[in-house]
């Protein structure tokens, strides 16, 4: 294989590759291999998603890095919001030269930015946090609240190297998670990375060039070709 670098991107809860696609076609056009999976129970309908549990996912992220590490010899891991905790997860179990995560929860839910927007703008607001309830079964939030407290005691054995990408207008995730997540890995000099004007949704927001641009750069840096 040459030395070929692949990224395993990882979407996140509730949600399907359409969070991650702007980055993985991007990464394909620079000429990485690119592994991009829909977890289990994800991708389709509420009680698809009510069927499948944590142990579903870690799989689905398991296997998609197997894929993956028969086309590339060097594999970069990019986990976004849930994502990212699945990335913990095979950063602590298999080889990973570089480990990114993007708008990853250590502290989920930042009700005070979710009610100044709902404040600034409530007709486009209630709708979509309305949607986002309707949409998730009570029992797979159980099954994410159970990742995240399973997660954090792994931090402490992550040591590769780690970048946190963090937007700072996240009204899903606490914007405190990435320093949380920095401080508790065990990774010497993990680095953050803010984006001042974006929420959730990184890279569908008005920074996700400038968000895409740096993980390129970031994963030269620790790839170098």
């Amino acid at each position: 294989m040459s030395g070929k670098v692949g990224c395993l991107i990882i979407h996140g809860f509730a949600g399907d590759i359409h969070d991650v696609l702007p980055l993985a076609q991007r990464l394909r056009e620079v000429g990485y291999e690119v592994e991009c999976p829909t977890l289990e129970g994800h991708g389709s309908s509420r009680r698809h998603l009510a069927k499948s549990n944590r142990q579903d996912w870690i799989r689905s992220a398991d296997e998609a890095y197997k894929r993956l590490s028969m086309r590339a010899d060097t594999i970069v891991v990019i986990g976004f919001s849930m994502g990212g905790l699945l990335s913990f997860h095979i950063a602590t179990t298999y080889p990973v030269k570089l480990l990114i995560t993007l708008n990853t929860p250590y502290k989920y839910w930042d009700v005070k930015q979710a009610m100044r927007y709902l404040r600034t703008d409530f007709q486009t607001h209630w709708r979509r946090y309305l949607h986002g309830i309707g949409r998730i079964p009570v029992r797979s939030m159980l099954q994410f609240r159970l990742l995240l407290s399973e997660t954090k005691s792994l931090l402490p054995q992550v040591s590769v190297p780690y970048v946190v990408f963090q937007a700072k207008q996240d009204d899903t995730v606490h914007a405190v998670s990435a320093r949380l997540l920095a401080d508790r890995v065990g990774t010497k000099t993990p680095q953050i990375n803010w984006f001042e004007h974006s929420n959730h949704m990184l890279l569908h927001g008005p920074e996700k060039e400038e968000a895409i641009e740096e993980v390129i750069a970031t994963i030269r840096k620790h790839c170098p070709s």
